[in-house]
């Protein structure tokens, strides 16, 4: 290899390497910008926001009156400010039902703890 075919190919490696690092730093600020929005839009977000909403609440009253006022598990009585809103398919396993009515049942706090992120326990009609 000629010394000027040498020298042209260390400037275009030099080159692909700094065009490389500009963009893994472009990269990494994209990355620094969307992991609010990832966090805003989470499942977990989304479920928290509808929980607060008036379509929110209204549900947990009306899943309470369906419930007639009992835990979907152990089936004791529960105050509708006392009771959890649970995902029967947990959150971790079935982002996409975070706000599905049909994927949700009002527990008592115990049986919620103890559920954690389990599948099942209880369902009511």
């Amino acid at each position: 290899m000629e010394p000027e075919e040498r020298q042209d190919l260390t400037e275009a490696v030099l080159n692909l390497k700094f065009a490389q690092d500009r963009t893994d730093r472009a990269l990494a600020e994209l990355q620094a910008l969307a992991r609010p929005l990832a966090v805003k839009h989470s499942p977990r977000s989304r479920f928290e926001r509808w929980r607060d909403s008036s379509d929110g609440k209204h549900w947990k009253r009306a899943q309470h009156r369906k419930q007639r006022g009992r835990c979907a598990c152990c089936q004791a009585p529960i105050d509708l400010n006392g009771s959890h809103i649970d995902h029967i398919q947990p959150l971790a396993r079935a982002p996409e039902l975070a706000c599905d009515s049909g994927n949700l049942q009002i527990l008592c706090a115990d049986c919620n703890y103890r559920k954690g992120d389990r599948a099942g326990a209880g369902r009511s009609s």
